[in-house]
């Protein structure tokens, strides 16, 4: 038997039949879920063996050291100022410690990018919050509540007069 695809992939007759537009239509709405759903990787638990930054950490799952980049946050970078505390303070709370990682997506590094929980707590929102890091607004408005009420109070790197904005201080600071 031959199979006739200009017969089968007819517009006309496809649009005429109620039964092969609704069959389209459920394979399309299958093939979009999967693609949305199914092929995302789940939140997982990890431990937290470095801390590389104030917004990057390094992590062992399934016995390989992968890098998490955090998801809606930028922190200073190490020779910036604040750079080194946001770094320290991180390390003192997540260095050795089982996290979950809400995974986003991968940055053009092959970093994970996600939201970082350690007992139902949002490592990310705290970071912002505390002072130890911007809303990164490029990407997502997610922590900008907690960014102002920071810059309100003076915490952390909101203590400087004019702080720069870590991607600002790399254009600035190329090596």
């Amino acid at each position: 038997m031959r199979i006739n695809y200009n017969k089968i992939l007819n517009l006309r007759n496809i649009l005429s039949d109620p039964k092969k537009l609704l069959a389209i239509l459920i394979f399309s709405f299958v093939v979009v879920f999967i693609q949305n759903y199914m092929a995302k990787t789940p939140n997982f638990k990890a431990k937290v063996v470095r801390v590389v930054d104030g917004d990057t950490i390094e992590i062992l799952d399934s016995n390989k050291i992968k890098k998490v980049r955090f998801y809606g946050i930028d922190a200073p970078e190490i020779r910036q100022n604040f750079g080194k505390e946001a770094k320290n303070n991180l390390n003192q709370i997540l260095k050795n410690k089982e996290v979950e990682i809400f995974y986003k997506n991968k940055d053009i590094y092959g970093r994970i990018v996600a939201v970082v929980k350690l007992n139902n707590i949002d490592i990310n929102c705290w970071l912002v919050s505390k002072g130890y890091a911007w809303a990164d607004t490029y990407y997502t408005n997610v922590y900008i509540k907690e960014q102002k009420i920071a810059q309100k109070y003076k915490l952390g790197l909101w203590r400087e007069k004019n702080p720069i904005e870590p991607y600002k201080w790399r254009k600035q600071n190329r090596f």
